[in-house]
């Protein structure tokens, strides 16, 4: 479900591409903390049950391949990646997505 908040309640109905942000916030949600923050098994997990397909398609569904992710993602080196650190990482899945789209088979943005 998604979050009650002035936005929503101010719109009569919300668009297709308005739902696709809100259900990236839900998805973060879901996986963080009470900090607000996901740590590596919170990653593993959201990206498991949301991204197997994408993770298989790319033989990349071991742990090795989302510790390196995580990593990566993690700028302060907290062990956690928050908000932005997360965005940044989808943002990794969806340029991999495109290229797999023409064709390629890099994955996670071929950084």
């Amino acid at each position: 479900t998604l979050p009650s908040s002035g936005f929503l309640k101010a719109k009569m109905s919300i668009l297709p591409r308005e739902k696709v942000m809100l259900d990236i916030v839900v998805m973060f949600h879901q996986y963080s903390g009470y900090d607000g923050m996901i740590d590596m098994p919170g990653l593993v997990n959201l990206m498991k049950e949301n991204f197997s397909n994408f993770l298989r398609g790319c033989e990349k569904s071991d742990t090795d391949y989302l510790c390196t992710a995580f990593e990566k993602k993690d700028e302060n080196k907290d062990k956690k990646i928050n908000y932005s650190e997360f965005l940044s990482l989808l943002g990794d899945v969806a340029i991999d997505y495109h290229k797999i789209m023409h064709g390629a088979v890099l994955c996670f943005g071929g950084n």
